[in-house]
């Protein structure tokens, strides 16, 4: 197609497009009429790019009826796409933004239409193709997939339950039946709510991305105005949130002009929110906030600290300043740069370690304490020089401390050569009389000799240092001979005792620790324990049981076969005693035994890639699907249906369910009294558990035919997942 045709062809879309301006009545057949031309395959982008922004334009219209548009985005999901599949910017950001228009119209169609499952996968390829956008498309691109998602979070939640405040033009959770075959409920409101925490989470990671975080806060306050199931965690999340005190420390002027930015974009927010709900119970709370904001930004300066070194007294610092501005003819007042000290290939006031590498005659220089200087200016000043230096230049200095040291041990060498050998010991016997007084006559008057064994260098600072690492001499050859009496080694038996005594003392520590109300999440880069609470000695007696002390385990155990003595590794010692921490109150240390058996799967698979690498290494014995069956065996007994929540997280939060959890289950729900909470477990691994649904189906199915009692129950997850087995027949897939 050449220029000229696209030319012309895009004169009579602009004429079709202001004929249906003037008249809405036209939008259907042109849209249909141009939806073929501006994703043919070999169209020009510019028709691509018109058409892009034509969907855009109508569906965001107000001059179109909802039922007008609802029958347009049936016919518009296939070509929305097709567009997709683009990679320029602006086609994406019309096609998403095309697509937050008419998700709650797709949405609304599917809850009257039952039967339209090609309409709702092509809806579900459209939401998928979107969100794999949201962290690596382009800015452009990822601020409309914010809206996209804003949009999918205000349809996937439920909305108000009060008859008299339902806007019937609202579309939510509330309206989509409970039996309806194509949307579940849970399952669109849990991905509601992970939606809403991969919005909420750039407040936490501690980045400055300044569009991103504008965009998702001018998002935020239609989810709390509109959404009160999550309301309370989106005004919880922003009245903890400041970026100041991030940009506080750093030393670029963007990133603090940009946390200046976003503070003020915050408290427009949370102004709006506190308007919004000025009787509600967080509006106290929120102007709390505002004003610490306010008190954070008088605080804080945009612009980048200087240096912390005072002005001489009686110096003129503008005069600097105006040179720069003086007149051509005076360039005769510049102050020419300095030459580059001169390096000293000896020093000239003695040697001690400070005059050994100093490099420069300037005294002032040579006498500045750099310790006054605070550790991050150091840092920056350091790594400014070592980038910026000449390598001749350091390779000079180098050159000359090298000298300075060969000509001090040459010093040393030679001195002690110098040096006439010591004399004879006295030989004494039993003799009184021999026996000579200190300071008696027969003492020698030559003058005592100096020790020169330890070179010593000073001068008239306060900084002087013996410079003994030169050479070997004799004291510190005689030194070297000395050793410090070993320790004996400890039998297996008192290394099991000792360790046996510090795990009890770490325990109560542990149970001393009060759990913190509110827990600060720190994102994916952070570390394992950065505070000394109950979660941080978790994490590393979880990690010492995992891989921590198998080094030690091997060598101990290798020393007690030796002796024929019984063992029992220091990570099994560790693992018993987090066993009975848990289980001595499993409903408030859920969160320790969730952080132990994700340690112990994660550890599983380290030693089986370490096993196929490493053919002849021993594998070790897997140790997740043993103790996560050993708190399984040792809290059934006390599960009762009010532990539902805790139950189904613990499950939840399991990397892999092995069998014996599975046949605990199958307990459960043959238990009159807890029988409905296994199979609660049950349907919801089989919903959220793929890689175990199988076997759990297996149960429930075996189940229903051979226990009347629960056949009930048994049948409704069958007709969910097995319909055949009870005899109706197969769903569709969807």
């Amino acid at each position: 197609m050449t220029s000229g045709d696209v030319k012309t062809k895009l004169e009579h879309l602009n004429q079709a497009k202001n004929l249906a301006l003037n008249d809405p009545n036209f939008y259907p057949d042109i849209l249909k009429g141009i939806l073929p031309v501006i994703v043919a395959s070999d169209g020009a982008i510019e028709l691509r790019r018109w058409g892009s922004d034509f969907l855009a334009e109508t569906f965001s219209s107000p001059q179109i009826t909802s039922q007008t548009k609802q029958e347009l985005a049936l016919t518009c999901l296939e070509h929305l796409l097709t567009l997709l599949n683009e990679l320029e910017t602006g086609i994406l950001k019309n096609v998403i933004q095309c697509s937050s228009s008419i998700y709650p119209l797709i949405f609304r169609y599917i809850c009257h239409n039952k039967s339209e499952t090609a309409v709702w996968q092509q809806m579900v390829a459209v939401k998928a193709k979107i969100l794999s956008m949201l962290d690596r498309g382009a800015e452009g691109v990822r601020l409309g997939c914010i809206k996209f998602v804003q949009r999918i979070i205000l349809v996937q939640t439920p909305g108000a339950s009060d008859p008299r405040l339902v806007d019937k033009s609202e579309v939510s959770l509330t309206i989509v039946p409970l039996n309806h075959p194509l949307l579940n409920i849970h399952a669109l409101e849990a991905e509601a709510h992970g939606l809403l925490d991969r919005l909420l989470n750039v407040f936490q990671d501690g980045k400055l991305d300044a569009p991103i975080i504008a965009a998702i806060l001018n998002s935020l306050p239609a989810l709390v105005k509109g959404r009160a199931a999550i309301s309370n965690k989106i005004l919880n999340v922003l009245m903890s949130y400041n970026p100041l005190p991030v940009a506080a420390k750093s030393m670029v002027f963007k990133e603090r002009f940009v946390a200046r930015s976003l503070e003020k974009t915050l408290r427009t927010v949370l102004n709006h929110l506190a308007r919004a709900s000025s009787g509600g119970p967080h509006a106290g709370k929120i102007q709390q906030h505002i004003q610490r904001l306010l008190q954070s930004k008088s605080e804080f300066s945009i612009d980048v600290p200087k240096s912390n070194k005072r002005v001489l007294p009686g110096s003129d610092v503008d005069s600097v300043k105006r040179t720069k501005y003086t007149r051509p003819d005076a360039e005769g007042e510049y102050t020419p740069t300095p030459p580059p000290p001169t390096i000293q290939v000896q020093p000239s006031n003695g040697t001690t370690y400070k005059t050994l590498y100093t490099l420069t005659g300037d005294q002032a220089l040579s006498n500045f304490d750099v310790s006054q200087l605070p550790l991050e200016m150091a840092t920056q000043i350091t790594l400014a020089t070592m980038y910026s230096v000449d390598a001749n230049a350091l390779e000079s200095a180098v050159a000359a401390v090298r000298q300075r040291l060969g000509s001090l041990v040459r010093a040393a060498a030679t001195a002690a050569n110098s040096r006439p050998p010591p004399p004879p010991p006295p030989q004494l016997d039993d003799d009184d009389d021999d026996y000579v007084p200190a300071g008696g006559d027969d003492l020698p008057d030559e003058p005592s000799r100096i020790n020169t064994d330890t070179v010593v260098y000073s001068d008239d600072s306060d900084d002087s240092y013996e410079v003994t690492d030169l050479v070997p001499t004799t004291v510190k050859g005689k030194a070297a001979a000395m050793e410090l009496v070993k320790m004996p080694d400890l039998s297996p038996a008192q290394i099991q005792e000792a360790c046996e005594g510090t795990l009890d003392r770490m325990f109560e520590t542990i149970a001393t620790l009060d759990k913190p109300v509110k827990k600060e999440r720190m994102g994916l880069g952070r570390l394992a324990a950065t505070n000394w609470d109950k979660d941080g000695w978790i994490t590393i007696l979880s990690r010492l049981s995992t891989r921590g002390l198998s080094g030690i385990d091997a060598e101990i155990t290798a020393k007690a076969q030796e002796d024929r003595m019984h063992y029992e590794a220091l990570s099994a010692q560790v693992r018993q005693k987090l066993y009975m921490y848990v289980i001595g109150d499993f409903r408030t240390r859920m969160d320790a035994a969730i952080a132990w058996l994700n340690e112990e799967w994660y550890n599983d698979r380290l030693q089986e890639i370490s096993a196929r690498q490493n053919s002849d290494k021993t594998p070790l014995e897997p140790q997740y699907a043993k103790w996560m069956a050993k708190i399984m065996d040792g809290i059934f007994p006390y599960l009762e249906t009010t532990d539902r929540n805790i139950f189904l997280r613990f499950l939840s939060e399991l990397p892999t369910i092995p069998p014996p959890v599975l046949a605990n289950i199958r307990g459960l729900c043959l238990d009159p009294e807890r029988s409905n909470l296994g199979f609660l477990a049950f349907q919801y691994l089989c919903m959220l558990k793929p890689p175990v649904r199988d076997d759990v189906l297996g149960i429930v199915e075996e189940l229903w035919g051979n226990h009347n009692d629960v056949k009930t129950a048994a049948r409704k997850l069958l007709v969910k997942f097995r319909p055949h087995v009870v005899g109706l027949p197969p769903k569709e897939s969807t």
